[in-house]
């Protein structure tokens, strides 16, 4: 199916040319969201640089948003002005961030619900915690990770159990890391807390029950965002890139958000032994850790992470200001819309 409406939207298939050809040379758009700067399909390259939308002297704004990141660079390229082939299309970049010079998060209504409003919460994970035990008295972990070794999250989390006056309960999201954590439960003889492996659930219920944990192990962007809104204490498992260059980014979101007693262990929770560092990396992280293989990782990460949770008050208000923060930059697609008038 090349064409189908949701929710009062027309989608399209791009891939169609044909179709989307004879659309939009009928309605040719005058706002093109552009993403990660992706390249503009043939058939609406030619629409809006052709002759015909240059001669009926409409305006296409095309506004590329692009990845976030806490890196410097974004602030400095937020609304800038790109260049287009012809005088009718008028290209800008659109940056998502963490600082009042950039475009902010998506702060949509489903979400903001989830912050504040617990019985809102629950309303949309009712069906999902009929089949998969919830309590409101457990120490909730959610686990939304790459492939990993997880054997330095088993052996803090379950003297964390034994130890802790609230039973813990781990859920584990699908996807990546799926296999690796199982692979590692695995070779565990005996567990302190419970697991429980979630369904792809909708990004509604996803909502929710992110924002009912006590901690989070996150992956990606989409659900970075969340986590770094949601208040809750986190761990990024950011995507690997060549010459570890992911770890610069993570050192400048670290840097924002103003928590060192994580700094260490999300060094190590993203560091690949098996690469040699890049010039970047070294600079932006210094002597972080003395661990020089996957092995002494391990063990330090252990370590790092049973004081982060037995100490876990100790760092909240990082995270909750942090969210404050973010919050307060206001809503990016109300940002994004109130900009695209003023491109003339």
């Amino acid at each position: 199916m090349s064409f189908q409406t949701y929710r009062g939207w027309n989608i399209f298939d791009w891939n169609d040319a044909e179709t989307c050809t004879k659309y939009f040379s009928e309605n040719p758009p005058t706002v093109v969201l552009q993403t990660f700067q992706c390249g503009l399909p043939d058939w609406l390259d030619e629409i809006i640089y052709g002759e015909e939308f240059s001669a009926s002297k409409k305006l296409c704004r095309i506004v590329n948003i692009e990845y976030l990141t806490a890196e410097k660079w974004a602030e400095d390229f937020h609304l800038l002005r790109g260049a287009a082939r012809t005088a009718s299309v008028r290209k800008y970049f659109f940056m998502p961030g963490f600082t009042p010079k950039t475009g902010g998060l998506i702060l949509d209504k489903n979400f903001t619900e989830c912050l504040k409003d617990k019985n809102y919460r629950k309303s949309k994970i009712e069906s999902l915690t009929k089949s998969i035990p919830f309590s409101d008295a457990d120490f909730k972990i959610l686990v939304f990770s790459y492939p990993k070794d997880f054997s330095f999250f088993f052996e803090a989390v379950n003297e964390f159990a034994q130890k802790s006056s609230r039973k813990i309960h781990v859920y584990v999201a699908p996807g990546a890391g799926l296999a690796s954590f199982k692979k590692t439960e695995s070779e565990y003889q005996k567990t302190n807390f419970c697991v429980d492996y979630l369904p792809y659930l909708s990004q509604e219920a996803w909502d929710a029950f992110l924002c009912s944990m006590d901690f989070l192990f996150i992956r990606g962007e989409d659900s970075f965002a969340r986590a770094a809104l949601s208040g809750i204490p986190f761990l990024w498992n950011i995507y690997q890139q060549d010459e570890e260059f992911h770890l610069v980014k993570l050192k400048a979101f670290l840097d924002i958000l103003n928590c060192p007693k994580i700094n260490e262990i999300s060094w190590l929770y993203n560091r690949n032994f098996g690469l040699e560092c890049g010039p970047e990396a070294i600079d932006a992280w210094g002597n972080i850790s003395e661990c020089k293989n996957e092995a002494d990782a391990q063990k330090k990460m252990a370590e790092l992470l049973k004081a982060i949770l037995f100490n876990l008050d100790g760092i909240k208000p990082a995270f909750r200001n942090f969210s404050k923060k973010t919050l307060d930059l206001g809503n990016l697609s109300e940002k994004l819309l109130d900009f695209l008038p003023l491109i003339k």
